[in-house]
């Protein structure tokens, strides 16, 4: 593939630890970038019965022939996955700018023992920081945050699941921990999607304009660029 021009990437693994580096994690975001487009085309193909299934050896003489004919009838007749726009473009040159940043927030939390210490944190409502926690726009998390639109679309199951019921228009029962010593930090107790025992705790300091800085004690929670879905 490298000889046909292609940059090709995988990414990484953890191989026994229990989180990705800042690095690993932010060249990861670089290839699911990339791969949710590839992995979009090649499920539409795979809609042609004949290339979904297990193609016999004496296919393969004419297979690149067979799709070229497949990928031509899908750019005649669909739409395109996806339309490119002035965003786009924007979050592309935000993620070049934040590559090689590393993760200062998660250096704070390691040096004030706030990524383990349960005595750091005191529960309170979520009614005590709504005055103080900023609203922000579909638009400004975007751009700003998660630099995608995955996270806000895993956003409202996380919640439903903090807060032990579908309806989220009514007052919800909503764990929320903040920091005895610095008040403008806090972490929201969050549940495991794919592994019923574990919890995670991701963290979040803030002002009443924005959102500061954000760590994760999940497998991808060091990333700056964009953020883990918890």
């Amino acid at each position: 593939m490298e000889s046909l021009g292609l940059n090709v990437v995988l990414p990484p693994f953890l191989n026994d630890r229990r989180q990705f580096t800042t690095t690993e994690v932010n060249q990861s975001k670089y290839v699911t970038k990339v791969r949710w487009v590839v992995e979009a085309v090649n499920s539409r193909i795979k809609q042609f019965k004949y290339l979904a299934n297990t193609i016999p050896n004496s296919a393969l003489p004419h297979l690149e022939h067979d799709v070229s004919i497949v990928c031509t009838i899908i750019n005649r007749y669909r739409p395109p996955i996806k339309t490119s726009n002035a965003d786009d473009v924007a979050i592309a040159e935000k993620m070049i700018l934040l590559r090689s940043r590393k993760n200062n927030f998660e250096k704070f939390l390691q040096r004030n023992n706030l990524k383990k210490s349960s005595s750091k944190w005191h529960a309170i409502d979520h009614i005590d920081t709504i005055d103080e926690f900023p609203i922000l726009s579909e638009d400004e998390i975007v751009s700003n945050i998660t630099l995608g639109t995955f996270q806000l679309k895993r956003a409202r199951s996380y919640a439903e699941e903090n807060a032990s019921t579908t309806d989220l228009t009514r007052s919800v029962n909503y764990t929320i921990h903040r920091c005895q010593e610095f008040p403008d930090i806090i972490r929201v107790p969050t549940q495991s999607a794919h592994v019923s025992r574990a919890q995670y705790h991701p963290i979040i300091r803030f002002t009443r304009e924005e959102i500061l800085d954000w760590w994760c004690d999940c497998t991808a929670g060091n990333c700056v660029i964009g953020c883990c879905s918890h």
